[in-house]
Order: C-alpha cells, then sequence, then structure tokens
C-alpha cells in the first residue's frame, strides 16, 4: 500500500486517508504491553521522515494495520524509545545529524529488530500454527545488511543462512500475515 495525502507534514496528519491512524488498526496486546501511544505513532512519523525521507517506506509497512503493521510499529517505537533516551532533542535535528546518530547507534536497532521479528514469529505461531524461524523471516523481509547486524550482534539465537524452501515458506507465511486482523 502506497501512502497517500500530505507526505512531507510531520505532525502525524499525514499518513493520508487510506493508512493508520489509530492505535485501533494493530494488536491491541502489543501495544498495551509496549504502551503505545497516539504521541508514539506522530514521533515514529516524524523519526521516519527524518531518516528516510518524506516517502518513509517503513511506513507503508506500518499502514498495513493488523500483525504485519504491528511489527513494523514495534521495531519503530523501540528503536525510536532508545534514540531518544540517549538524545531527547532528536526529532528536531536535520535528516543528515539524525542519519548519523542512528548510525552511531546500530545497537537500536538491533534491538529493534529483535523485537520486530520475535514478535513475528509468535505471531505466525500463533495464527497459523506454524514455527518457522528467524533467520527465515529475516531473509525474506528485510537487508542482508540487517540480517548481518543481527548475526554479528551479542543476542543469543544464531542465525544461520536459511535454506530457499525456509525461505520460500517464511515469505508465504508473512503474505498471509499482511492479511490477518487481531
Amino acid at each position: 500500500m502506497r501512502l497517500s495525502g500530505n507526505l512531507d507534514r510531520l505532525d502525524g496528519e499525514g499518513w493520508g486517508s487510506d493508512t493508520v491512524k489509530s492505535l485501533a488498526d494493530f494488536d491491541p496486546q502489543a501495544v498495551a504491553e509496549y504502551r503505545i501511544t497516539a504521541d508514539d505513532l506522530q514521533r515514529v512519523e516524524r523519526y521516519l521522515r527524518l531518516l528516510q525521507g518524506p516517502d518513509a517506506p517503513a511506513l507503508a509497512d506500518i499502514a498495513i494495520g493488523g500483525y504485519y503493521g504491528t511489527a513494523a510499529l514495534l521495531h519503530e517505537v523501540v528503536e525510536l524509545r532508545i534514540l531518544l533516551e540517549r538524545e531527547p532533542g532528536l526529532l528536531a535535528w536535520d535528516r543528515e545529524s539524525t542519519r548519523q546518530f542512528w548510525s552511531a547507534n546500530q545497537d537500536a536497532h538491533v534491538a529493534a529488530l529483535i523485537e520486530e521479528y520475535t514478535y513475528l514469529q509468535r505471531q505466525i505461531e500463533r495464527v497459523f500454527g506454524e514455527r518457522v524461524e528467524i533467520s527465515a523471516l529475516l531473509w525474506i523481509n528485510t537487508t542482508v545488511d540487517d540480517f548481518d547486524l543481527l548475526a554479528e550482534s551479542a543476542w543469543p539465537e544464531r542465525l544461520q543462512v536459511p535454506d530457499a524452501d525456509a525461505i520460500d515458506r517464511a515469505g508465504q507465511l508473512l503474505a498471509r500475515l499482511k492479511e490477518a486482523k487481531p
């Protein structure tokens, strides 16, 4: 889904009429567990537009809502909370400074990847009754750089490059999860 509306808005109203605007569009258990608020949605939007530009691709993933959108939102909420704890004025910075700060704080991105992909794994198992390895989910749904970053981190899970069947199955399950709603 592409975002519509005024894409250069940074005040939470630029999501467009056909996109997520409410916490009700996400998994209520995750929203409660992570104490996600409407203010978090606005901060995430501003952060993503600073980091990725006005057409921030991650906003389209969040806009899907449901379980898949919740996973994308969790990633950004976790990452942004860590970064804002370190630099409370981050959201007032320019794009280049924000990107440099993000690059210097990759541990926040690793923490966000762990939350996002363990959530996806749990939801696939709960909703579809199938166990899929996080490595296959990462391989099909993110960049090799993210896969390598997590594999080289202190995370205790061991990541190995998945085989073609595991990657294919992970892709099928993610496609189905994009359609599933809590």
